[in-house]
């Protein structure tokens, strides 16, 4: 085989291992490694990367990314604390198994979230309390019966 192709299919293996594609703005005034950890945690939540795959090795990613190493080492430990991925000596950093859990807490967590903003929304507009559990028990007998209701009056089921 000729050097080329060697490289070629290397290339492509390496880019087979790693089920997403990372790019930084440097100029967004988000720090880098913040971005490297959202880009992985979104292509985990969107199935971009599954339990088992490797990412790329620090001085790979640094490289390509064109910054320090010790950014992709702050990333990689920030999720590696989030019980996303895991290291494996000799075998590089891969995504942890039972990530589909942690990404399922994370997505409980944010609707909690988005829930305390509601109370606190409604409570800024003088929505009782009372009125306020109606509505959410309306809502909840409504999405337990399957059905939903388009914003033309019409049911989606």
């Amino acid at each position: 085989m000729s050097h080329i192709y060697k490289s070629m299919i290397q290339k492509l293996e390496e880019v087979r291992a790693v089920g997403v594609r990372i790019d930084v703005d440097p100029r967004s005034g988000v720090p880098i490694y913040v971005q490297i950890v959202d880009q992985v945690r979104h292509a985990l939540d969107v199935g971009g990367l599954r339990p088992g795959e490797r990412l790329p090795t620090v001085r790979q990613l640094a490289g390509e990314l064109a910054i320090a190493p010790n950014t992709i080492v702050k990333a990689y430990n920030e999720l590696q604390r989030r019980g996303l991925v895991v290291s494996r000596p000799g075998v590089g950093t891969v995504v942890a198994e039972g990530v589909e859990e942690v990404a399922r807490e994370r997505r409980v967590e944010e609707v909690f979230e988005r829930l305390r903003i509601l109370v606190r929304d409604a409570a800024a507009l003088g929505i009782s309390e009372d009125e306020l559990w109606a509505s959410l028990d309306s809502e909840f007998e409504r999405v337990s019966q399957g059905t939903e209701e388009g914003g033309d009056g019409s049911r989606i089921i």
